[in-house]
C-alpha cells in the first residue's frame, strides 16, 4: 500500500464525494443553461447588429467550454475514485514520489506531486484538451 493511512484514504474519499456532487451540481446547471434561448434571442434580434451576434456566439462558446471542462473534472474524478484503493495511489505518476496527504484531499484528482505538476503545466501550456 502507498504511505497513506485509513484515515488519509477516508478524507481524500469524502472530498472526492463532496467535489463530485458539487461539480455534478455545476454540469447541471451548466445544461439547464444550454436549453435557454438567451443566446438565440441575441442572434435572432432584427434589429441586432454585427457586435450582438459576435456576443451571442462568445456566450455560447464560453457555455460550451464550460461544459467541457466541467465534464472533464468529472472524469478525473471518477478515475480518481476507481484508482482509491490502488497500491499506487498517492505516488506520483512521473517520478514517483509520495503526493502528500493535504494535496490529495484538496485535489483528490491530482496524480502528479506539485513540482511535476509544475513541469507537466509548463510544458503542456496552451494545448487543447480534447473535447466532450
Amino acid at each position: 500500500m502507498s504511505h497513506l493511512t485509513k484515515k488519509n484514504l477516508s478524507e481524500i474519499r469524502t472530498a472526492l464525494g463532496a467535489k463530485r456532487e458539487a461539480l455534478l451540481k455545476q454540469i447541471q446547471a451548466a445544461l439547464e443553461e444550454t436549453g435557454q434561448t438567451q443566446y438565440a434571442e441575441v442572434l435572432g434580434r432584427g434589429s441586432g447588429d454585427s457586435s450582438d451576434e459576435a456576443l451571442a456566439i462568445t456566450l455560447g462558446d464560453l457555455s460550451a467550454a464550460r461544459l467541457d471542462h466541467e465534464v472533464r473534472q468529472m472524469r478525473e474524478l471518477d478515475v480518481a475514485m476507481r484508482r482509491l484503493e490502488d497500491k499506487d495511489f498517492g505516488l506520483c505518476v512521473d517520478c514517483g514520489a509520495a503526493i502528500p496527504a493535504a494535496r490529495l484531499v484538496a485535489n483528490p484528482a491530482a496524480v502528479r506531486c506539485i513540482a511535476c505538476q509544475e513541469v507537466h503545466e509548463k510544458t503542456y501550456a496552451g494545448q487543447e484538451h480534447g473535447s466532450i
